[in-house]
């Protein structure tokens, strides 16, 4: 014969009765609070910073890019290079550095690497940095169109934005090639 317990509370006193549904109300409750609880710990955003001061200063950059900072380096490469004193060695070691670019009369940000087709060419925009430096590299798959393929990009915006580890947000949904997801979430101003 199965025991029902329902049926059973009828023939309990009072008393009794709170305290048997009180502690089913407590342990639905708290199931329903630790499962919350996981939830909110799995989607929040982490802010993995221990240092106190200037330290935490997100550096960003605009260049004005023109075809002629471009220098020969084969047939298939030009490069340009531009000298930044925010990349100290821990910025380029521990850091995170994104170059984003913009071209001429648009509106919209690009996040490198970068390619699009030109003429009977495939244009790869890329970037590379060190200590005090970043460089822009154009690597074309047809040999000897350094030249033009430098011109496609001539009078484009170039913005680098360069994060120290100690700022670094790491958490779910954050993509740092989305442009302006990154500004809002530095509080950057976007450049006009």
């Amino acid at each position: 014969m199965r025991y029902n317990l329902v049926s059973s509370l009828h023939k309990l006193p009072l008393a009794i009765k709170v305290n048997i549904i009180h502690e089913d109300i407590m342990k639905a409750l708290k199931i329903v609070f630790v499962s919350l609880g996981l939830l909110t710990l799995s989607s929040c955003t982490i802010y993995d910073n221990n240092v106190e001061g200037d330290a935490d200063l997100v550096y960003s950059s605009t260049i004005n890019i023109h075809s002629n900072d471009f220098t020969y380096v084969d047939d298939y490469i030009t490069m340009a290079e531009y000298g930044w004193d925010n990349l100290d060695e821990e910025m380029v070691d521990f850091g995170l550095v994104h170059g984003y670019l913009r071209f001429e009369g648009t509106t919209a940000w690009h996040a490198l690497p970068f390619s699009v087709p030109f003429e009977n060419d495939l244009v790869n925009l890329r970037y590379q940095f060190d200590v005090g430096t970043f460089n822009l590299l154009l690597e074309g798959e047809v040999a000897g169109n350094n030249q033009a393929n430098a011109d496609l990009f001539h009078n484009d915006i170039l913005r680098v934005i360069a994060i120290p580890p100690s700022a670094i947000v790491r958490g779910k949904g954050i993509d740092y090639r989305n442009y302006q997801q990154v500004i809002e979430l530095y509080g950057l101003d976007d450049i006009d």
